[in-house]
């Protein structure tokens, strides 16, 4: 008993450490690609979205509607969209076209672009993979007034999206990498101007915290009108304003969702591991045993003990006589000799055996205490009786033949 508790209490104190360490050790830098404006982690927009400000001085808005209900707030105002992915629909980007060719600027920054957007620009989008270059992108401008000659380099292989089939027909190419893979390009649309930034990375806090990239990204959007207000919408990357579901808490939490991940995949191999149905044991039973002879020698063994012979008699000379009136139709109120006479006739039963079977029956109504043999051989009488009556009971009665 004292090995346990000294191992338990050694448990308790390890589990103790343990907790300590974890809870005092230093908390790992969050590198998950937000672009929420609210996230101060390395990808997050939050030194962006405080900066905007400084270079629209007429005001930033935000909007988490749909594009249909916030192109109508946005006339006369620059539209600015930073999500990992914009997806639009065709009544959507009819709109937008519609709204950019009256005179409105649209600054989309993305690493993915759905298909009808690609499809309408004559576009297509690739991913240069930089995990094992030996050297990072660099990346410049070709305005002569944004010093073309001049590049800008970022770590940790950001922003490794380009624009791999261009219609240069229709699109200007305002800044690529030092590969000469187009990141920026700008469509003029009626009035309005079309701009597309092959990757959000730029506007994040990692990128804004250097020089080169803060210069970067303030002179791509140096190509909006900054005497104009801007509207900055994050409906591409959080959906609706109000609308935050369960799943969609636990997906932005690495930890809630790999724990949603586990638990989904117990939850599988669970199923799969029970789907054979498990039959319950079915124990044998006993079948129910007929105790009727067990109990005629119990209630045998108490008269047999009480030697009361004369009780057994009247008993059965009771029995007898409820026999006689239910089968028979005879009234046993007056034992005489016309009734001994009916019963024999009736019954088939010798007239002597009735004789024999009332004279006990008599003797025990007076009181007489019958003897073993005497008992014996009244019970005789009554068991011929049975026997006798049996024959013509068959006979008649069974098949409805009255007497």
């Amino acid at each position: 008993m004292k090995d346990l508790k000294l191992y338990l209490l050694l448990g308790f104190l390890l589990l103790g450490i343990y907790l300590f360490i974890e809870y005092n050790r230093p908390v790992a830098v969050n590198w998950s690609p937000t672009y929420q404006r609210s996230d101060k982690i390395p990808f997050g927009t939050y030194i962006c979205y405080r900066e905007l400000p400084k270079l629209f001085k007429r005001g930033v808005y935000n909007s988490r509607q749909p594009l249909e209900e916030t192109l109508p707030k946005a006339k006369g105002a620059n539209l600015l969209i930073i999500s990992s992915k914009i997806s639009l629909g065709n009544d959507d980007y009819q709109k937008l076209y519609t709204h950019i060719e009256k005179g409105n600027d649209v600054f989309l920054a993305a690493s993915d672009f759905n298909q009808i957007l690609l499809d309408s620009l004559h576009l297509q989008i690739r991913t240069r993979d930089v995990l094992f270059a030996k050297d990072s992108l660099q990346f410049h401008f070709l305005n002569k007034h944004l010093a073309p000659g001049r590049y800008y380099r970022f770590n940790r292989g950001i922003a490794s999206q380009y624009f791999s089939k261009i219609d240069t027909l229709k699109a200007t190419i305002l800044g690529t990498n030092n590969k000469g893979e187009a990141n920026f390009l700008r469509y003029h649309i009626g009035n309005g101007d079309l701009y597309l930034l092959a990757s959000p990375d730029f506007f994040t806090n990692y990128a804004l915290l250097t020089e080169e990239g803060a210069a970067y990204a303030s002179k791509t959007l140096s190509y909006l009108n900054p005497n104009r207000p801007l509207i900055y919408d994050e409906y591409q990357l959080l959906g609706m304003a109000g609308e935050r579901s369960l799943l969609r808490f636990i997906f932005s939490n690495a930890s809630l969702k790999w724990s949603y991940y586990i638990m989904l995949a117990c939850l599988i191999l669970f199923v799969l591991f029970e789907i054979k149905r498990r039959q319950r044991i079915i124990p044998i039973e006993d079948p129910m045993a007929n105790t009727s002879v067990e109990f005629i020698k119990v209630v045998s063994s108490v008269y047999f003990r009480q030697r009361d012979n004369s009780d057994i008699a009247q008993k059965k000379a009771q029995y007898l006589l409820h026999f006689i009136r239910a089968h028979y139709r005879i009234k046993t109120s007056d034992l005489n000799d016309e009734f001994l006479a009916l019963l024999a006739e009736r019954s088939g039963v010798t007239a002597d055996v009735v004789q024999k079977i009332f004279e006990y029956m008599e003797a025990v109504h007076l009181g007489k205490q019958l003897s073993d043999q005497e008992l014996t051989d009244f019970n005789n009488y009554v068991e011929r009786f049975y026997n006798q009556s049996k024959i013509l009971w068959n006979k008649n009665f069974s098949n409805n033949v009255p007497i």
